[in-house]
This record gives C-alpha cells, structure tokens and sequence, in this order.
C-alpha cells in the first residue's frame, strides 16, 4: 500500500528506523543513522510549519512530477557526497546527541499525528498542497528511500509491486 497513515505500513517503517544506529553509514553517501534522523527532524518541522520550508513550489512540481514522483519513477533524492551538501541534507538545526536527536524525531511524529486529523499541515515545498492520501505515499516513500540506503529493506516491496528493493518505480 505505501501509505504511511496506513498502521501496518507506519509499523513497518518504525520497526526499520529502530535499527538505525547513530554510526551506521548509507551505503553510497556521507550520511550517518544521526544525520538522517535529522533530515527527518528538519522535513517533519517543515510539515508543521514549525520552520519555513526551503525549497520552491512551480505548477510543473505541484502537478506532472508530482504524479511521476509519487506513482511511476522512483523516488528522486540525490545523496550528498560532500560536507556542504549535508549541512543542507541535515536541515536548519544543527545535530544534538542522537537520543535527543531521535526523541525530537518521536514527537514530531506524535504532533504529525494530531495535526493530519485537523487536516493543518503546511503545503509541501515542491509538491504543493497534499491531500491526506498524497501527504501518506510521500511521507512513506522519502522514510523508505532512506532506510534502502542504509541496508534497511522493508517487506512492502515484493508485495506490493512485485520486486525487491524497495525504491523502484511503483
């Protein structure tokens, strides 16, 4: 299904971030297990509206890729190979301990929860305006991408399209 509003999809995702370690390593980039739960510290603060968001939404981006990036190519996150590039992977606020780091992530998630039922998120940066069924597949497809980097694969994939690896065209 690939929804992240989905129970046994969020499940799934949180039983494979809790085998991040703070050292472990993605396989083809700088980033650690600490950095990438602040890059989805610094995402979810942006949902929120808890900081102002970073990129730029176009109508291309709000609409054609949009579509392409949610339901045909695989997820198109670039990896970053210097330290420049993940300062800005890492996001506005500087890391803490990754306990901290990772308690922050926690109840992030738990104010996510409370704002999707009041329907009061932020629009997306790129993808605009998300209805609560497009803010599910987004969110669960950037968590998943991640986690496949770092080795973390989860069961969705075969099941749901048919092939392993979790970040193909679905």
């Amino acid at each position: 299904m690939t929804d992240f509003f989905v129970a046994r999809e969020r499940d799934n995702l949180f039983r494979r971030i809790e085998e991040l370690t703070p050292t472990m390593r993605s396989r083809k980039s700088l980033v650690t297990g600490h950095a990438l739960i602040c890059h989805f510290n610094d995402e979810l603060r942006t949902m929120l509206g808890l900081q102002a968001a970073r990129g730029s939404s176009i109508l291309l981006s709000r609409t054609l890729w949009r579509f392409l990036v949610f339901y045909v190519i695989p997820w198109p996150e670039r990896e970053p190979r210097n330290e420049p590039a993940l300062q800005r992977f890492i996001g506005v606020q500087a890391p803490r301990d990754f306990a901290s780091d990772h308690a922050e992530f926690v109840a992030l998630l738990q104010q996510l929860d409370a704002r999707i039922i009041s329907a009061a998120l932020e629009p997306h940066p790129t993808f605009g305006a998300l209805t609560f069924k497009q803010w599910g597949r987004c969110l669960f497809l950037h968590i998943d991408f991640h986690l496949t980097q770092f080795g973390i694969h989860g069961e969705f994939a075969k099941r749901d399209i048919g092939i392993s690896g979790g970040t193909t065209a679905r």
